[in-house]
């Protein structure tokens, strides 16, 4: 995917939206679109989110996320 490019996100229209979602979506190396995986973790009652860059093979984020 181009840098330029953005996957489909509802109304992203302001220049601070579009920088938000590349800043979060994209490797800060090369650019490229980051591949996400979810897991649940049902003992700890949390999601964890891996963002990997595919093309240059960089883990770019680890988030647990808490489920209510």
């Amino acid at each position: 995917m181009s840098p330029n490019k953005l996957p489909y996100f509802e109304k992203v229209q302001s220049h601070a939206q579009k920088e938000f979602l590349k800043a979060h979506n994209n490797c800060v190396l090369c650019g490229a679109a980051l591949e996400l995986l979810h897991v649940r973790l049902d003992q700890e009652l949390q999601i964890l989110e891996e963002a990997h860059c595919p093309d240059c093979d960089r883990k770019a984020r680890d988030r647990k996320y808490t489920l209510n």
